[in-house]
């Protein structure tokens, strides 16, 4: 699993700002007069303490740097000089995750509980931040709670480790499967031989829309398929909905009824928003990601078929589209809606080409405007020219 990318940003974000030590040969002079004045000193002993400390502020910058070896290696001489200091031990988890050494990992956090009797409450909420990333919830909820033990109070995070209690409690059991470019875990009730092919298809899936995004994974992909509907209605989805992108890909799997077919095409939908996401700093509006992500798992509407999908009532701008997109919409609208996106979608590629497609996703990741700034440069049209043409050609 490469954790070079989005979730090892956490890591090297905390650590790029706790971390000011001097660089180049200062550093390494550092250092040696560090490592010469452990050994006169006993370990545990209040001037190991303080050696224990200024090691730790090197290995953060070797850590903000990515030099994860050089990293590990100080914090573990600093924690064999103070065992109580926390902040060296959750940044030696940090090393951990980031070599991708779960076990160590999972060993050294839970060190924490035993040992440690100081810390900075702010790394441990990035190591819950990591460890909910991995899907790893165990260790996401206890480092969590580490964050409230050493005074953490950030209302968000508090709000996240009971969301994460709650998912922790319907995810017990589950198992995991590992693809090039995915982590699958499946409940109990998920047949094996559907997960196998969930990942068959999604590593299918990613090759195609790599070919039209131009983007890859930076990191191996979560995804969770539930039995059930028991995630779906702790966090709300509409009864209509089977999958859900929210940094990690949710499908709800009915038993006995969920085709692997169809499992394709909600696992196809659900990646497409996972790298329209990435590929353009999530600055998409909810329009395009709908309606792209529905082209991308394969489905078409035929013009003359638009009338009939959307209704008597199209939304007439692309901020009314997102807000009944994102509204709690019934079934029939909901259907509605999201026809018009994929509709918008359709005409864009029947006008643009496909091309046309990835020269907006790019502009939207290397420039500073707006959606309608990267569609009048690729498209040569603002928003209210794309609904208006869209309709003309939709015959509506």
């Amino acid at each position: 699993m490469n954790l070079a990318g989005g979730l090892a940003a956490a890591a090297l974000a905390w650590a790029a700002q706790v971390a000011s030590p001097p660089a180049g040969p200062e550093r390494q002079k550092s250092i040696a007069q560090l490592h010469a004045r452990a050994a006169r000193v006993h370990p545990g002993s209040p001037d190991a303490a303080r050696i224990a400390s200024e090691l730790e502020r090197i290995a953060a910058a070797y850590l903000a740097e990515g030099q994860i070896g050089q990293a590990s290696e100080l914090l573990s001489e600093a924690y064999a000089l103070d065992e109580e200091n926390g902040l060296v031990l959750a940044e030696l988890t940090l090393c951990d995750l980031r070599a991708g050494d779960f076990d160590a990992a999972h060993f050294d956090l839970r060190m924490a509980e035993e040992r440690v009797t100081r810390a900075p409450p702010e790394v441990f909420g990035v190591l819950g931040e990591v460890y909910y990333g991995l899907h790893r919830l165990d260790d996401a909820v206890f480092a969590w709670e580490e964050f409230l033990r050493f005074g953490g109070s950030d209302p968000v995070l508090l709000a996240r480790l009971a969301r994460a209690r709650e998912e922790l409690a319907l995810s017990r059991g589950q198992r995991a499967l590992s693809f090039e470019h995915f982590s699958v875990f499946a409940d109990v009730g998920v047949e094996e031989d559907l997960v196998r092919r969930a990942g068959e298809d999604l590593e299918a899936s990613y090759a195609s829309l790599v070919a039209l995004f131009g983007w890859r994974l930076d990191r191996a992909q979560v995804v969770v398929l539930y039995s059930g509907r028991a995630y779906f209605s702790l966090v709300s989805v509409p009864d209509w909905g089977s999958g859900l992108f929210d940094g990690k890909i949710r499908v709800s799997v009915e038993p006995g009824a969920t085709t692997p077919e169809a499992l394709s095409a909600v696992l196809a939908h659900e990646l497409a928003h996972a790298l329209i996401r990435r590929t353009t700093g999530d600055r998409a509006p909810a329009w395009f990601h709908e309606g792209l992500a529905q082209w991308c798992e394969g489905r078409r509407l035929p013009v003359r078929e638009v009338r009939g999908a959307v209704g008597a009532d199209p939304a007439d701008s692309a901020r009314a589209l997102d807000r009944r997109l994102m509204g709690q919409l019934a079934r029939s609208a909901a259907r509605a809606s999201y026809a018009q996106a994929l509709s918008l979608v359709e005409y864009l590629v029947a006008e643009r080409g496909t091309g046309a497609i990835a020269c907006l996703l790019a502009r939207l990741f290397g420039m500073e405007g707006s959606f309608a700034d990267a569609l009048r440069e690729e498209a040569g049209m603002s928003e209210s020219e794309l609904f208006a043409a869209w309709k003309r050609w939709a015959a509506l």
